[in-house]
């Protein structure tokens, strides 16, 4: 590995520690932001986020490596007191590749990828969706909308909204309610709905208005009729891994 790039969320802490990263980095490494070989990750999981995102057409030649700096990082395998830890093992150890699933979002002619999730959301008033599992009607949603997430975003939004904690690797979305209608009148499943790679989702409605479509960071306002196809996508975003950190010892440093 020759070339480098950092990416950083913005704050003065992770300035500072870019600054000293690409001090320590630069002895050894060629700095490139057009053609990383590595992108380095300075912030918590937004910037990750990002980072993935800035280098979507990239994504076989990039792996990602995150430090820390904000306040949750279920992401990235270093504090921003393992700064250092990170550049030595960066010069000294065998690079590991991890390989996390991305879901893929057509609407509007227009293709999209997420790594944690795409939301269908309404805030004004309630969202009536048709859901579609390749090709065949599963339910007519009403409620505040919809997020489906890869088994990555499966521990952000997805389980603010009680959906599934999945472990990350497996080919896998989850589809969730947002705060579901169900009552005598209206009735849909009521629980989070796990898929593999070989379905994929259609989402259907007659009045978008007011409708936002949330892709990780990203966020359009639907004004009008569209059909929005979600499914697993052939992109994987690669992680850096230096040191084993276990899924489990992420979800107790996160949430426990």
């Amino acid at each position: 590995m020759q070339r480098y790039a950092i990416v950083e969320r913005g704050d003065e802490a992770s300035a500072r520690l870019s600054k000293k990263l690409r001090k320590d980095l630069d002895a050894f490494l060629t700095y490139d932001e057009v053609h990383p070989e590595l992108v380095i990750s300075v912030g918590g999981d937004g910037t990750m986020l990002r980072s993935v995102h800035d280098y979507i057409d990239q994504l076989e030649e990039v792996a990602f490596v995150g430090i820390h700096t904000g306040t949750l990082g279920f992401f990235t395998d270093y504090t921003i007191d393992e700064a250092n830890l990170l550049v030595y093992d960066i010069k000294d150890k065998a690079l590991t590749v991890e390989k996390r699933s991305m879901i893929e979002i057509e609407f509007n002619e227009q293709k999209f990828y997420a790594l944690n999730e795409m939301r269908l959301e309404n805030s004004i008033h309630s969202q009536v969706i048709d859901v579609f599992i390749n090709g065949e009607h599963l339910e007519t949603f009403r409620g505040n909308g919809l997020c489906i997430s890869t088994p990555s975003g499966s521990t952000a939004y997805n389980k603010s909204i009680h959906g599934a904690i999945m472990a990350p690797g497996p080919e896998l979305m989850q589809i969730s309610e947002i705060a579901g209608i169900n009552h005598n009148a209206y009735r849909s499943l009521g629980s989070s709905l796990i898929l593999n790679d070989s379905q994929h989702v259609r989402l259907e409605t007659q009045n978008y208005h007011n409708a936002v479509l949330c892709i990780d960071l990203d966020a359009f306002h639907l004004e009008e009729n569209v059909t929005i196809d979600v499914s697993m996508s052939k992109k994987y975003a690669r992680f850096a891994s230096y040191r084993q950190v276990s899924f489990i010892d992420r979800l107790k440093k996160a949430f426990l």
